[in-house]
């Protein structure tokens, strides 16, 4: 088997050449090649007895650790592809994803365990692994599957996009191509690994020789200790401007990649401007493409907007209008994909890949995928992006079908009809009630008759609550409108062009102001955030209405967790919006108010001290 071959091999070449160079970076522990090696092949080989190979698929549900590739190069060198399951996604989307794609070996560490749907046999990572004799990996070749990635589906289900090996081999390919003489002897892996840029962080780094720094996200990249050895960096605009906002890019980043949004030149200039990347990047791709297809270097000190780069070798780039008839440069199209990069289809969905993949009709036999962007080439051959045909949408990087939000709000009992936009940096859902689930229905809990906007205030918390349950937090609606009737057009459809912004939170009136010690530390909390007085926040205001975003959803919660020495996730944020339910919930869980030992004002100095010195401290921003 030569390195060309599958998406795993090069790393095996690498750790048998090297195998005391580090591998693996991590607040867990380090890892050099030799033990990463060592520990994927045994894993491996007790994964083939236990009935793994080509054609079945293992489960992934491990936590940002070392034991996360260890468990993902076991399942490709096993011969399986690996189906990667994110220990904080909702439990009835995980149990989807393992019956759907017909999952029935699964990979897990003690700390994960909890988070496995029942039925697949379950192996945990960190106990007694014994292999049986002669349970080798089966031979695996480039049009077998190496990963199921599930994408949000319009029909209102998620979908799997099974990515082959040769597909994978070729992206890195087109990827060395394009990073030639860059520096990624520190390569950071920050995307959770249900998003497919997560493939190219981590075998990017470990099919050419150099080490993988995995943290838990990219806003927590300056709290790593490890942060300093980053010197090459994938990640979301959004998600670059709250680092560069924070002061809290790792110092040695020399070559970034965006990819996942629209890069705008003022960002890549405020890159290039205020931190010591030498080379920016912009890459575009679906993820039925094998992440990108194509990927272009952004000039320092250009005039126009970025393009999204010329096409990659291995990929065959159309654009083509309703006829299939190729177009010129500067005429807009629909972008079609060819070539080496594509994926097998999706699983289980015959009928959804032949709409998807079609006969490519400029080379006989062989398929293309339509990708509902609108694009044109410009002059110089690069590709500009225009839009989409239909409702898919991305936010923060996430590829979001507007359909599946609605079938999920359509499915909540109170709601009668519903839509979903987005907006600024946040994700709204639109709801028309049924008629009893907007009229008061009975008494208080206080006794009192309630009014219609309790019975309004019962239904989004009710409407939030299932969805945080059932959906991935970047598919939540940051904000629920409710609608007398969705706004038609003249045919009788939604006329998504007609929802209204969010209204913004009320200026005027009365306002409650904190009161209880959590309140009041809350309220500091969300100052520091939003750049607001603590006390003019008022209590009942959701944070969103008050000018957040779900980047600074996640800063959020990283600040409560540390300020009240427990846990709180992004989806409990989704179940108590405002900050006296987020009181009343802190109370209720520790049976007492959380102890306050330090301001947050005093906290944030703190945070910007250790920045300044983080070469030698280790500490991060507070995110």
């Amino acid at each position: 088997m030569t390195v060309t071959e599958t998406l795993h091999s090069a790393f095996v070449e690498h750790a048998a050449k090297n195998p005391d160079a580090t591998a693996v970076h991590s607040e867990a522990g380090v890892l050099t090649y030799g033990e990463l090696d060592e520990r994927s092949r045994v894993l491996a080989e007790r994964l083939v007895a236990d009935g793994a190979g080509p054609g079945v698929p293992v489960g992934i549900c491990v936590e940002r650790t070392p034991d996360l590739l260890v468990a993902v190069l076991a399942a490709l060198r096993a011969g399986s592809c690996y189906l990667p399951l994110d220990p904080d996604y909702p439990a009835d989307r995980l149990a989807f994803m393992v019956r759907d794609s017909g999952t029935w070996l699964l990979l897990t560490t003690p700390a994960s365990r909890a988070a496995c749907p029942p039925g697949p046999t379950v192996v945990v990572l960190g106990e007694a692994v014994t292999t049986e004799p002669g349970a080798k990996p089966v031979a695996v070749v480039p049009e077998d599957t190496a990963y199921v990635i599930y994408t949000s589906g319009s029909t209102g289900r998620p979908k799997g996009v099974a990515v082959r090996h040769g597909a994978c081999v070729a992206m890195l390919a087109d990827l060395d191509r394009a990073l030639a003489g860059c520096d990624l002897s520190g390569v950071s892996a920050a995307s959770s690994i249900c998003f497919d840029m997560s493939v190219m962080e981590l075998f990017n780094a470990l099919c050419r020789g150099g080490a993988v720094v995995l943290v838990e996200s990219a806003l927590h990249l300056a709290e790593s200790r490890h942060a300093d050895r980053i010197t090459h960096l994938n990640v979301v605009p959004s998600v670059m401007n709250s680092l560069l906002d924070a002061g809290a890019l790792p110092p040695n980043v020399r070559s970034v990649v965006f990819g996942g949004e629209a890069l705008h030149r003022k960002l890549a200039d405020r890159v290039y401007r205020e931190t010591g990347a030498e080379r920016v990047f912009n890459a575009y791709g679906p993820t039925e493409g094998t992440v990108f297809c194509s990927f272009g270097l952004v000039p320092e000190g250009g005039t126009d907007e970025p393009t999204i780069g010329p096409p990659t070798a291995g990929d065959r780039v159309y654009v083509l209008d309703g006829e299939l008839r190729p177009l010129p440069a500067g005429e807009p199209g629909e972008l079609y994909l060819g070539g080496a990069g594509l994926a097998h289809g999706y699983v289980n969905r015959p009928a959804t890949t032949a709409e998807r993949f079609v006969p490519d009709p400029f080379r006989a036999g062989e398929r293309m995928y339509r990708t509902g962007d609108l694009v044109r080439f410009t002059e110089d051959g690069e590709l500009r992006f225009l839009g989409r045909t239909d409702h898919q949408v991305k936010l923060r990087g996430y590829r979001i079908e507007l359909e599946e939000v609605e079938a999920r709000l359509t499915g909540c009992p109170g709601v009668r009809e519903a839509a979903a936009a987005v907006r600024g940096n946040r994700l709204v859902g639109y709801v028309v009630p049924t008629a009893d689930a907007a009229s008061p229905d009975g008494p208080a809990p206080d006794g009192t008759t309630p009014d219609g906007s309790r019975a309004e205030a019962a239904l989004r918390s009710a409407v939030t609550g299932r969805l945080a349950a059932e959906l991935p937090e970047y598919m939540v609606p940051a904000t629920l409108v409710l609608l007398p009737a969705l706004p038609l057009g003249p045919g009788g459809k939604l006329d998504r062009a007609a929802l209204p912004e969010p209204p913004a939170a009320d200026a005027g009136g009365p306002r409650t102001a904190a009161g209880t010690p959590t309140e009041v530390a809350l309220a500091e909390i969300w100052g520091q955030l939003l750049d607001l007085e603590p006390s003019g926040i008022d209590v009942r205001s959701a944070f969103y209405d008050l000018g957040g975003d779900s980047l600074l959803l996640v800063r959020l919660a990283r600040l409560m967790t540390r300020r009240f020495d427990r846990r709180v996730r992004v989806p409990d944020l989704f179940s108590f919006r405002d900050i006296s339910s987020l009181a009343g919930w802190l109370d209720d869980e520790s049976g007492a108010a959380p102890e306050v030992v330090r301001s947050a004002r005093e906290r944030a100095g703190a945070r910007r001290a250790a920045l300044r010195g983080r070469g030698t401290t280790g500490t991060g921003t507070g995110r």
